[in-house]
C-alpha cells in the first residue's frame, strides 16, 4: 500500500514537473533555424569600406545631431564648442554603440542561445537569446557593453540592450544612463548587414531616434587579427589633427 501511494505521488509530481517544463516557451533553436552570419565584417561607414568617408566622427551615422530637449540641447553644444577647442587625442576604448559604427573588423559567432560580436581589439559582445530578461534594476549596474538581451524573428536579431555607461569619448551619442537601445541586425544582400538602432531616453531625447548602420563583409582576410591602436602608432594627433610618421619612428617614445 506504502509502495503504491510513494509510486503515485512520484507519478503526480512527475507530471507537474513536465507541465511546468512544457508551458514554457520555446528558449532555444536548433542550428538549422539559425541563419549563416560566416565571415568577417566591419564598418561600411569608415574609409575601408567607404573610401568616400574621411573617418572623422562627425562623418559617421552615430556622430549625427539627435532630436535634444532643452537642457541636453545646451549641453551638447557646450561639448561641441569644448571639442572644437580641444588639441583632440584617442581613445582606445570603445563603448556601446559607438563600437557598432567603429573601425574595428569583427565575426558573428551564433549559437542556439547567444549571439557573439568578436572584435579584433579582443572585445566580445554578448547577446544572450535564451528567453532571459534583462537582471533586476537592483542588480544590474552601467557598463561600457549594456546588458543585451534578444531573440529571433525569422533571419532578424532583436536586441534590448540597458545599462550602458556614459563614453567619455565623442563616439557615442551624448546620452543618460538612462537610455535605451533597441536593435534589428539582418542580411539585406549577399555580403552586407544592417544593423536598425533606435535610441530611446525620455530624460534626453525629445522622441525615439533611429539610425541604420551598415556593415560589409570582408575580402581577403579569413581570420580575426588583433589590433591594437596604441601598438606602434603611426599617426599622433598634432594640434587636433591627425599626423603621420615616417616609417620606423613610433611618435608615442
Amino acid at each position: 500500500m506504502a509502495k503504491t501511494i510513494a509510486a503515485g505521488a512520484f507519478l503526480s509530481l512527475l507530471c507537474m514537473v513536465t507541465n511546468a517544463f512544457g508551458s514554457q516557451p520555446a528558449r532555444e533553436h536548433t542550428v538549422a533555424d539559425l541563419p549563416d552570419w560566416s565571415g568577417i565584417w566591419m564598418s561600411e561607414d569608415w574609409p575601408e569600406g567607404n573610401p568616400g568617408r574621411t573617418g572623422a566622427s562627425h562623418g559617421l551615422p552615430l556622430g549625427a545631431h539627435l532630436p535634444y530637449n532643452a537642457e541636453w540641447e545646451a549641453r551638447f553644444q557646450a561639448m561641441q564648442a569644448a571639442l572644437r577647442h580641444s588639441h583632440g587625442g584617442k581613445s582606445c576604448v570603445w563603448y556601446f554603440p559607438a563600437v557598432m559604427d567603429g573601425p574595428w573588423v569583427f565575426e558573428m559567432l551564433i549559437t542556439r542561445t547567444e549571439t557573439a560580436m568578436s572584435f579584433e581589439d579582443d572585445e566580445i559582445r554578448h547577446i544572450l537569446t535564451d528567453g532571459r530578461s534583462h537582471p533586476a534594476p537592483e542588480d544590474r549596474w552601467p557598463t561600457p557593453w549594456g546588458d543585451s538581451v534578444g531573440h529571433w524573428e525569422d533571419g532578424t536579431l532583436v536586441v534590448d540592450t540597458v545599462s550602458v555607461a556614459k563614453d567619455p569619448s565623442p563616439f557615442s551619442p551624448m546620452v543618460s544612463e538612462s537610455v535605451h537601445y533597441a536593435e534589428r541586425i539582418r542580411m539585406v544582400g549577399k555580403n552586407k548587414l544592417e544593423d536598425r538602432l533606435t535610441i530611446s531616453d525620455p530624460a534626453a531625447l525629445t522622441r525615439p531616434w533611429t539610425v541604420t548602420l551598415s556593415y560589409i563583409r570582408v575580402k581577403n582576410q579569413d581570420r580575426i587579427v588583433n589590433g591594437d591602436c596604441t601598438q606602434n602608432d603611426r599617426n599622433p594627433i598634432i594640434n587636433g589633427v591627425e599626423g603621420l610618421a615616417p616609417t620606423g619612428v613610433n611618435p608615442t617614445k
